[in-house]
């Protein structure tokens, strides 16, 4: 396919009509800046195919406030040898018409042949996309958009592989890809994708087949668990039979009674040993009795003898501590009258030691009151001056802003005045004497000069009269001013009670003077009372009232005592105090501790007696005599019956030893365990026959047989279903596998015709590089050399540059591939390749040369300069539109 006539008229930015003409076999280079049009003559070809002429969407393609314009868009090209027109009108005057050599065909016939001819499809409502684009999709690059290639692969591999039906075989053709889509169904519906493992009827089945298989197995063994039943009821019945012709367990209880029998003797003898125990066990306690009473009678007799001795003990110790008490008491008085003496004399010292205290206390809270009473008065002084100076300096205040005001006022009245004398009219007069002149009014006499500054009227007597102006042309304005700062400096001054600036400047300095003074008066006041007049007040009244209490208590001390002109010290009297306190103290616990031995030994002697009278009326009694005789008769009878007893005892001892009770127990306890178990055992298993009996004429009834036969024919018919199945899915793999192959391998074969030309525009770009092609393909990974071996790059690993340069040419060689197999091509690339450098850029622009010895191509550009060795003429769009 070669364009030879573009024509677009009404679309978009272009109103009126844009005519390109004589377009190149080969390459074709349009220039211009953005919004030049370019994209929208892309747009023009792209809508002229892609568009229905009759869709309501492509309102886009009016241009901007014209809503009554028809979009036209007129191509002149040459596909498969024949001459071609088209014309395509939307919106307003929607119309198609198509000339194919003598043919002419219009409206969705057109459109359909085109499609079909060059290898695309229309939407079925709406704009078209571009999934509907196919093989010009492919090649015709919108703006920025080169590097997005498998995208657009994706929408033409179906034409792709069309074009290549014929020499590659019916399973690469759409009837292989559906016999290849059926064998994956089918096989899908056994099997899943991955693993293989069953689904659907096929899993159904299997499940079946083991359901069937797990309940045959559950009837197999109800059927061995009945057939051991009945086996088992054979035998009990056997055992039954027995036990009941020989019953055991009445031998075992006959046993039983022979075994009590011998028990309960040996549990007689138990009782008389027990018995004879107890009696010698009370003999033994009587006889411990009684030698207790013979022992007692012994140490009474001991312990009179024993009192006798503490008595006179106790007698001896009593004289000794009572002998020493007196002699301690007169050392205690005499001690007692020391220390009172110590202690007046200790008290006499206090109080004149007191009282000079608070003498001399007194003194010092009179001082400190005097200091205070005539500081406070100082400080009220300086208080009563800082007040008057307050008052003083509030009557003699000045704001600074009207000082500064005046002062302004005053120096620009002086600048006024200077500058009024500069521009003032001199006037020099010398008149003879007797003659005059009068000017404004004012006679002038003699010599002398006048700076005039209004106009001014000089009147000469005899001659007439003068009316002079002054010069300068600001005269006038720095009068006014003058007069008006005058009148507002008068104004502030009478605010302010001043009659001059002298004045104000006066006023400030004395309140200069007084603010001076004022803070020379509140230092001092600060000096005298540091935390004000009223904490110092406070201090005032406090000192006051120490001074008073002192004096107070002075007056409540007693009168001095009549004592000694010279008192010892006061670590004199303390001591001596101190050390007569001491002898009393320590006197008098050797007093209470000689009174206590006196007390303890009076208690110690009165307690002995008391001991001695009661032991000897103990030993003394009349009746004594007659229990001890008879305790000791008591003893002897009792320790002869001991002796018999004891006999008795062994006797007994032995003879339960040999019945041996404990044994006879065991065997009565086994005996009637025995006898128990026999007979429980009995009677269990006749319960167990009587179960088992009704269980299994249950079961019989059940027929266990007739259901095994018939879900043994279920679970064969199952077993055929699932190893049907089983042949099914294993076919279905098989062949879905040998269909892959072979599909893979007619790809391989397609693939072979892309990959040369891929490989061939490939080596300009990057020297001994080669590319993968994939199923659908499109391109996959870079292989290039690198360090002895190779490097994989994937495409969107790529900078973004290398994947525009890589989708450009991977359509060239799209477009190689669609001419071999004679269908039609024709390249656009709107502003592509703006990512690339210098150096790849003169890689491309190699590669585009070469392709257009081949296909057509048109080329659009923004930037003129960088295709300036393109090998073919610019053409501005801005030119071509006139």
């Amino acid at each position: 396919m070669r364009l030879s006539r573009i024509r677009i008229e009404q679309f978009r930015q272009f109103r009126t009509a844009l005519e390109i003409g004589d377009l190149a076999p080969g390459l074709n280079l349009f220039t211009g800046p953005n919004e030049a049009g370019k994209s929208t003559v892309v747009a023009a070809i792209r809508a002229a195919f892609f568009e229905r002429h009759r869709s309501a969407s492509v309102d886009d393609l009016r241009p901007w406030n014209e809503p009554n314009a028809a979009p036209t868009v007129v191509l002149d090209f040459e596909l498969n040898g024949q001459p071609c027109h088209l014309t395509k009108t939307f919106l307003s005057r929607k119309r198609c018409i198509l000339q194919l050599g003598r043919e002419t065909l219009d409206g969705e016939l057109a459109e359909d042949r085109l499609a079909e001819l060059l290898g695309f499809q229309y939407a079925g409502r709406g704009a078209s996309k571009a999934e509907h684009w196919g093989i010009p999709g492919l090649l015709w690059i919108e703006q920025g958009s080169s590097q997005a290639l498998r995208e657009a692969v994706g929408h033409a591999t179906d034409h792709l592989r069309g074009a290549l039906h014929q020499s590659l075989g019916e399973v690469t053709a759409r009837g292989g890809d559906e016999l290849l889509g059926v064998v994956a169904a089918q096989r899908h519906e056994l099997l899943t994708e991955a693993g293989a493992r069953p689904r659907g009827g096929y899993k159904e089945a299997l499940d079946k087949e083991s359901a069937l298989a797990a309940e045959l197995a559950q009837l197999d063994q109800e059927i061995a668990r009945y057939r051991e039943r009945v086996d088992a009821l054979a035998a009990l019945r056997r055992e039954h039979a027995a036990d009941e012709a020989e019953q055991p367990w009445r031998v075992l209880r006959a046993q039983q009674g022979e075994a009590e029998a011998r028990l309960q003797a040996a549990a007689e003898l138990h009782a008389a040993l027990t018995a004879e125990r107890q009696r010698a066990a009370e003999l033994a306690s009587r006889i411990d009795l009684l030698r207790a009473q013979l022992d007692g009678f012994a140490r009474e007799e001991q312990a009179l003898a024993a009192r006798r001795a503490a008595l006179e003990s106790a007698r001896q110790a009593h004289a000794a501590a009572t002998a020493p008490l007196e002699n301690w008491r007169a050392r205690l008085v005499q001690a007692e009258r020391a220390l009172e003496a110590a202690r007046a004399m200790l008290r006499a010292f206090r109080q004149r030691a007191e009282r000079a205290r608070l003498a001399r206390d007194a003194e010092a809270a009179q001082r400190q009151l005097d200091t205070v009473t005539a500081q406070l008065q100082q400080a009220e002084a300086a208080q009563l001056r800082v007040q008057a100076l307050q008052r003083e300096i509030a009557a003699n205040a000045i704001d600074p802003q009207d000082l500064k005001t005046l002062r302004a006022q005053a120096r620009e009245l002086a600048d006024i005045d200077i500058r009024c004398r500069a521009v003032a009219t001199r006037l020099t007069y010398e008149l003879e004497p007797g003659q005059q002149i009068a000017l404004n009014g004012q006679a002038l006499t003699g010599q002398g000069e006048i700076r005039l500054l209004a106009l001014t009227t000089l009147v000469l007597p005899g001659l007439g009269r003068l009316e002079i102006a002054p010069g300068g042309g600001d005269l006038a304005a720095l009068t006014a001013r003058a007069t008006e700062l005058a009148d507002a400096q008068r104004m502030l001054l009478a605010r302010l009670g001043l009659d001059s600036l002298a004045a104000a400047e006066a006023r400030e300095l004395t309140q200069n003077n007084l603010q001076n003074d004022l803070a020379i008066a509140q230092a001092s006041l600060r000096a005298l009372a540091p935390q004000g007049l009223d904490a110092l007040r406070a201090e005032h009244t406090i000192w006051a009232a120490r001074a008073k209490e002192l004096a107070q208590a002075l007056e409540r001390l007693p009168p001095p005592a009549d004592t000694p002109a010279e008192l010892p010290t006061a670590a004199e009297a303390e001591a001596a105090e101190l050390a007569a306190t001491q002898t009393v103290d320590a006197l008098r616990e050797d007093a209470h501790r000689a009174e206590l031995a006196a007390a303890d030994a009076h208690s110690r002697l009165e307690a002995a007696i008391r001991e001695h009278a009661a032991a000897q009326a103990l030993c003394e009694a009349p009746e004594r005599a007659q229990r001890l005789a008879a305790a000791s008769r008591e003893l002897t009878a009792a320790r002869a019956e001991q002796a018999a007893l004891a006999a008795r005892i062994g006797e007994l001892e032995r003879q339960l030893a040999a019945a041996r009770p404990e044994i006879l127990q065991q065997d009565v306890e086994r005996l009637r365990a025995s006898a128990e178990q026999l007979e429980r055992q009995h009677h269990e298993r006749r319960e167990r026959l009587l179960r088992l009996e009704v269980a299994l004429q249950t079961e019989g009834a059940r027929g266990l047989d007739e259901r095994r036969a018939e879900l043994a024919r279920d679970h064969a018919q199952a077993a055929r279903r699932v190893a049907e199945l089983r042949r099914r899915a294993a076919a279905l793999d098989l062949l879905l596998d040998l269909l892959r192959d072979q599909r893979r391998a007619l790809t391989r074969r397609l693939q072979a015709p892309l990959q040369k030309h891929l490989n061939r525009y490939l080596q300009l770009l990057f020297p001994q590089a080669s590319i993968e092609i994939d199923e659908d393909l499109a391109p996959g990974p870079l292989i290039r050399p690198k360090g002895g071996g190779s490097e994989w790059s994937g495409f969107e690993a790529l900078s973004f540059g290398a994947r525009e340069q890589m989708g450009v040419i991977a359509r060239l060689a799209y477009a190689d591939l669609l001419a071999e197999a004679g269908r039609p091509t024709l390249l656009i690339l709107d502003d592509a390749l703006v990512h690339s450098d210098a150096e790849r850029l003169a890689q491309m622009k190699r590669v585009l040369f070469d392709a257009a010895t081949r296909h057509q191509i048109l080329l659009f550009t923004c930037h003129p300069a960088n295709w300036r060795d393109l090998g073919v003429a610019a053409r501005a769009l801005a030119a071509l539109r006139g």
